[in-house]
């Protein structure tokens, strides 16, 4: 099983973790259906889904007062024991999807 972990950042690499006062949400989508929803945490601006066996999966992350409103990244899990880590980058004055940075780590 691996688990993919997501972040939300600002330009300088600080948690973005509202805007507004309105937290940023995360879906885990597989084949169109929506698998988990998750409020990204008020703290740390993360979110988590753990123990998913191999496969395709979409990671969409939205907020109603960012550009583009809903983030879209397309994650294969093609091996066991993995961490996906994605970091959704965001100008934060304009409010604007600037970047988002994938990586891979072993959960071992």
């Amino acid at each position: 099983m691996s688990d993919i972990f997501v972040m939300i950042r600002n330009q300088d690499n600080s948690a973005l973790t509202s805007i507004d006062g309105i937290a940023f949400i995360t879906l885990l989508r597989q084949d169109g259906q929506v698998l988990a929803e998750e409020l990204v945490d008020l703290i740390y601006a993360d979110a988590g889904f753990d123990d998913l066996p191999t496969g395709e999966y979409t990671v969409i992350v939205k907020h109603e007062q960012v550009q583009p409103t809903e983030a879209i990244y397309d994650v294969i899990i093609n091996a066991e024991d993995k961490v996906i880590l994605l970091t959704f980058v965001y100008l934060e004055p304009e409010r604007i999807l600037l970047q988002i940075q994938a990586s891979v780590e072993s959960r071992l």
